[in-house]
């Protein structure tokens, strides 16, 4: 069996919008000598939270500032062995108020193409759709089936919600037809539109905004990225509800878990990408959870390379350990069975 890594992203600085950090840092930030001591400033602006935006620009800095998609993606395949295949998932930005993209999303898709072209089938890309682009579904019909894209990526983060009615009417039909899995982040990190707070993601993002999508569409394959993200294990572990009592909601990690269990939702999966970095919390955790066999066959095995580059583990290692943790038997089922069946 072969490696499958879930949950990759190649894009470089040209790909994020001009104004993602204020006054404009990031153009200053593109200065060879500035990188380096940029990437600690960013990184010590909310020392209470690594996983904000700052620190994220600040991986931006050090893995994709003035190199290609392929320079970063052959990058991260050194660190897996031969033959692991990657999904890699662009972002477009261009809604999230953020300024304007230099090179738009048509221009990242058409790059990721060229790889997977070049490099061959170790390459799985998706499409990234924002339903607010006019013409989303003609591009993604477009790299679909004339540039053998495999999937679609979405991030609600950025300002809508997975039942908007582009994606409900077209995109989500689309998907059906063409058997096409979807990933979505399932996160409170990582990037998010102007004006929305971080309490306000429950709206765009939270596990139970993915329940019309799924009821109307049962054969659609989901990913909820993240398995809910970092700051919903944390709740999950610090904070107690009773259902009955009402005083209390259950974190997205709980939420995830309930909807797999509960035996609607077939097609519906989650990733460990950068939640599992936090290996020692969480790893003892995850292999409790997967003993549940209902669990075991869908969680999907992601790293989020190169959201990851300033964490302890590198990806070598944090795989390894995985590995080691779950044993044979159930990594390779989160790493290799339960990726062909979400690929389809």
């Amino acid at each position: 069996m072969h490696m499958i890594n879930c949950h990759i992203h190649t894009f470089t600085v040209d790909h994020v919008p001009v104004d993602f950090l204020p006054l404009r840092l990031g153009e200053v930030f593109k200065i060879p000598y500035v990188r380096t001591p940029a990437r600690w400033l960013l990184g010590a602006l909310n020392p209470f939270n690594n996983r904000d935006r700052f620190n994220r620009y600040a991986n931006f800095i050090q893995v994709a500032n003035g190199k290609s998609q392929e320079e970063v993606f052959r990058f991260v395949q050194g660190r897996y062995p031969d033959q692991t295949r990657f999904i890699v998932l662009p972002m477009d930005m261009a809604y999230m108020g953020a300024g304007k993209v230099p090179k738009d999303i048509t221009k990242q898709h058409e790059q990721l193409a060229e790889m997977r072209d070049k490099l061959g089938d170790v390459v799985i890309p998706f499409a990234a759709v924002d339903p607010r682009r006019p013409g989303v579904l003609a591009m993604l019909q477009h790299f679909v089936e004339n540039r053998r894209f495999r999937g679609i990526k979405v991030y609600p983060n950025l300002g809508y919600r997975p039942d908007d009615p582009v994606l409900m009417n077209e995109i989500w039909p689309y998907a059906v037809k063409m058997n096409l899995p979807v990933m979505t982040h399932c996160s409170r990190g990582g990037p998010r539109a102007k004006g929305i707070r971080k309490e306000d993601l429950d709206r765009y993002t939270a596990p139970s905004c993915w329940v019309p999508v799924l009821k109307k569409f049962p054969d659609l394959r989901v990913c909820l990225a993240h398995l809910g993200g970092d700051d919903e294990w944390k709740r999950y572990f610090a904070d107690t509800w009773q259902p009955t009592l009402g005083t209390q909601r259950k974190s997205w990690l709980a939420d995830i878990l309930d909807l797999i269990r509960s035996g609607q939702y077939p097609n519906l999966y989650a990733d460990i990408s950068y939640t599992v970095f936090r290996f020692e919390d969480y790893g003892p955790a995850l292999k409790v959870f997967i003993a549940d066999p209902t669990i075991r066959e869908r969680i999907l095995f992601g790293s989020d390379y190169y959201m990851t580059e300033n964490e302890r583990f590198e990806e070598r290692m944090l795989s390894m350990k995985l590995r080691a943790l779950l044993g044979e038997e159930h990594f390779w089922q989160i790493a290799s069975i339960n990726p062909e069946r979400y690929l389809g």
